[in-house]
């Protein structure tokens, strides 16, 4: 499978993968606002890469590696995990190397994802959620069309401190309401 945008190609991880997602992985500014831990150790980064392809033949977690078309280079991940068949749901996660931020990467794969989720899964829902703090990241939800839902007050330990999540979601017919005239 390999999803297309303007500037960008999704597609599943390899293992050949492993150095560009180790260097990410250990930048303390991108994980500042993520549950990977850091230092990522890097013995374990050829099972991380592993266990999401493993996971995406089973259909319950669908990890794409974010690929610059004009380059080739590796410059985040985006994936929709927890994905519930029973409920046609899932969890939009994301996060892209530092040097590539700013300049609508993110917004641009995430909304891939997200057609790929509601139009060829079949999906009803999906939500995402990003720290309080993670100002950057509420910005591209915002941009995405979802819907604020609430904040889960201390809802994750990082770093030693209780982070507050935000939470936001969108339906099929909000996408469909905000991708129809695209």
């Amino acid at each position: 499978m390999r999803l297309e945008t303007e500037r960008l190609i999704l597609r599943p991880m390899e293992e050949g993968d492993a150095p560009a997602l180790f260097t990410i992985m250990n930048d303390p500014d991108v994980t500042h606002n993520l549950l990977l831990p850091h230092p990522f150790p890097e013995d374990q980064v050829l099972a991380w890469i592993t266990k999401r392809r493993e996971a995406w033949e089973k259909r319950v977690l669908f990890a794409a590696a974010i690929i610059l078309k004009e380059t080739g280079e590796l410059i985040g991940t985006c994936s929709l995990t927890d994905v519930s068949w029973d409920h046609l749901r899932a969890k939009l996660i994301y996060w892209l190397g530092k040097p590539y931020w700013g300049r609508g990467y993110m917004t641009e794969a995430a909304g891939r994802m997200m057609k790929f989720g509601f139009e060829e899964l079949g999906l009803e829902r999906i939500s995402v959620g990003c720290f309080a703090r993670s100002k950057a990241s509420a910005r591209v939800i915002e941009k995405l069309g979802f819907k604020y839902e609430g904040c889960l007050r201390h809802e994750f330990l990082k770093d030693g401190e209780f982070q507050d999540e935000l939470r936001f979601g969108m339906i099929r017919e909000e996408y469909v309401a905000v991708n129809s005239d695209q």
